[in-house]
């Protein structure tokens, strides 16, 4: 009987399954990121922030690359285009990177 399994090591093992698990902890958090983006949509002042459009918005976190669509606003007080799913995380999308992945750059 011949063997048909691949031969692996016990290292490409780990980084297989490592990789595996960054893309689904990015894919739970690109999930997470939308779900909340909705509420705040529907939980807003909508006196205050009129709906615009979503965009795009993609950065490197701890679990490899995340990519969503967020809401973008027009703050009718301000004037200002404004992105409140940021607001709310206190979070710079513009970065590119999530905080965690700034700080360990900074180290």
């Amino acid at each position: 009987m011949k063997d048909t399994i691949n031969p692996i090591t016990m290292k490409e093992l780990e980084q297989r399954t490592f990789r595996a698990l960054q893309e689904s902890f990015a894919e739970v958090m690109a999930e997470t990121l939308t779900e909340m983006d909705e509420k705040i949509k529907e939980a807003r002042d909508k006196k205050r922030f009129r709906y615009h459009d979503k965009r795009r918005l993609q950065f490197e976190s701890v679990f490899g690359a995340v990519e969503v669509k967020r809401s973008y606003y027009k703050d009718r007080e301000t004037g200002e285009y404004v992105y409140l799913l940021d607001r709310y995380l206190s979070f710079d999308g513009s970065k590119g990177m999530s905080p965690v992945v700034q700080e360990m750059a900074m180290e």
